[in-house]
């Protein structure tokens, strides 16, 4: 009798294990086909549920929540949308591209049950679900320190599962046609007045040069141009617009515009 109970149990046990291996099978070939089609894999409540909440899972899932839909009234939402997609497009067409992470976003529009399941009240954020156990406090990405850049979001994501992504953004090519243009007005300006180049050498030219590059560079736009960091903020209870960050180590950009416009106010007076 206790042969066949401990038998009974034995096999038991085995087929609980091979119908979760199973059913761990079927959901990383169900995310793999919908990342096949979509670098980010929109998911509504029911998905959210099954794929990212529910066991077995051995993957992780990086999520934007987001608002993405015009009646929102989320500009970040999109400027974060774009960058997160690059992140998932440079994964998504890596040479070192496995199962092992997955990203996803999830819109309010879509899930606002998911909203309500994890307790969230802003957009965009970026939360890490691991392949086991709950998100810890550094699964939660800091978006008003770290801004919302694809870089900034690789280093997270390399922080959190070792996996390193080279950001591969698709060409722009406005920044060399502005150069070109700038070039070709430089260089028209001098032919025009090929014969009388004093003004290269005018101190009050390079004085204003210099001075504009100084403003710029100490108003914090090199700092915008790495973090990549929101122009406001919207508290979405209240609805109020920030334009200065609380803290001492983040700003927004509407910052920069705010320290370039007293910046030079205060040269009026000279």
């Amino acid at each position: 009798t206790n042969g066949r109970l401990t038998g009974l149990k034995r096999w038991s046990v085995g087929r609980r294990l091979g119908d979760r291996s199973t059913l761990l099978s079927e959901k990383v070939t169900q995310m793999m086909d919908w990342t096949s089609k979509r670098s980010v894999i929109r998911m509504n409540g029911e998905k959210f549920r099954r794929f990212v909440k529910a066991p077995p899972r051995n993957y992780s899932v990086f999520i934007m929540f987001t608002a993405l839909q015009p009646q929102r009234q989320c500009g970040v939402c999109k400027q974060a949308d774009e960058e997160f997609h690059v992140l998932a497009n440079s994964w998504h067409y890596s040479s070192a591209f496995t199962n092992r992470i997955f990203f996803a976003s999830v819109d309010f529009d879509e899930g606002s049950d998911v909203f309500q399941m994890l307790n969230m009240n802003s957009a965009p954020t970026f939360l890490h679900f691991p392949p086991k156990g709950k998100p810890r406090r550094s699964d939660t990405y800091e978006l008003q320190v770290r801004g919302f850049s694809a870089d900034q979001l690789a280093r997270w994501v390399a922080d959190r599962t070792d996996v390193q992504i080279r950001v591969i953004r698709p060409p722009n090519y406005a920044g060399p046609l502005l150069l070109g243009f700038l070039l070709a007005v430089i260089g028209g300006l001098a032919y025009l007045r090929r014969n009388n180049l004093e003004f290269l050498f005018n101190k009050n030219v390079w004085a204003f040069s210099a001075l504009c590059f100084a403003l710029i560079m100490t108003s914090g736009q090199m700092w915008n141009h790495i973090r990549g960091p929101p122009y406001a903020h919207k508290n979405p209870n209240t609805g109020q617009v920030s334009y200065i960050h609380g803290s001492s180590q983040a700003q927004f950009v509407a910052e920069t515009h705010i320290v370039l416009l007293f910046s030079i106010l205060c040269f009026f007076p000279y």
